[in-house]
């Protein structure tokens, strides 16, 4: 690889697939009843500028952003291998798509695509930028997830750092967990950020408060302790790869041209509820 960080970081390949392979035994899944999701509900005190006190139910725990990029995070599975990344369901340039990480996809060119509920598609990888660490996909609609709108923040400088951040992807065996962070320090073209990540992780979409796409989880950073210098993850240095270093004209050639798999490519599952975003 002609980038020497990518050296250093050993678990960049091995990111989305060694937590798939080693994963532990899971609980059951159970639904919190009516009356459970009533007792754990409080109310929350707000003051107004004028000192006035008033309480203020179900107050959200999750900003507009936060939610929808809930609503569009994907599981991305090889065909033909164990293991998983993560990835985002988007509308970009009137297409249905994923992003995910260049690692995640490898040299495969139809994916597995794993939405809720048992839903899964099946995408054609369209574009593939191995030294920036991005893949686009192009899938067929997903009944239970939200796609978001592929707004791209181009801009790499000084201003990113302190910026905060957010994902939501699959580290490990867990299911949809939603990240926070901020921007650290710029790097090497990449974004070096403190904030969780874990196998599986890989290929998250990373936002901005405003929404806009500041790349993908593409690796944990590597740390060195003891005398015989052992290698530890870092998992709260988290390197996201930017998607203000891609080709954006190629892009829009290759997802505005892609065409699908033409096996079947839908295993239904059921519709989600609309929570913001773009259902189409």
């Amino acid at each position: 690889m002609s980038k020497w960080w990518k050296k250093s970081l050993s678990l960049l390949v091995c990111l989305p697939f060694i937590g798939s392979c080693t994963t532990p035994f899971l609980p059951s899944e159970s639904s919190p009843s009516a009356a459970e999701i009533v007792n754990i509900s409080h109310p929350v005190d707000v003051q107004t500028a004028f000192g006035d006190v008033f309480q203020v139910f179900d107050a959200p725990n999750l900003s507009l952003v936060e939610r929808r990029a809930r609503a569009a995070a994907v599981k991305v599975r090889s065909l033909i291998q164990d293991g998983h990344g993560s990835g985002t369901y988007m509308i970009a340039h009137g297409r249905r798509v994923v992003v995910t990480a260049a690692h995640v996809v490898r040299s495969e060119r139809t994916i597995a695509i794993d939405g809720r509920d048992g839903e899964t598609v099946i995408g054609k990888v369209v574009f593939v930028d191995k030294e920036n660490d991005l893949a686009f996909i192009v899938v067929p609609r997903l009944q239970t997830r939200t796609a978001v709108r592929y707004q791209p923040r181009r801009s790499y400088d000084e201003r990113l750092i302190g910026t905060h951040i957010t994902y939501t992807g699959f580290p490990s065996h867990h299911d949809l967990l939603t990240i926070r962070g901020y921007v650290a320090s710029l790097e090497h073209e990449m974004v070096v950020t403190n904030m969780f990540g874990w196998f599986g992780s890989s290929g998250s979409g990373v936002f901005d408060r405003s929404g806009r796409f500041v790349g993908i989880v593409s690796g944990i950073d590597m740390g060195y302790i003891g005398v015989f210098g052992m290698r530890v993850p870092l998992e709260s240095i988290v390197w996201v790869a930017p998607v203000s270093f891609i080709d954006h004209e190629m892009l829009k050639v290759r997802i505005i041209t892609g065409q699908l798999p033409g096996t079947i490519n839908t295993f239904p599952g059921a519709a989600a509820p609309r929570r913001g975003g773009l259902r189409d």
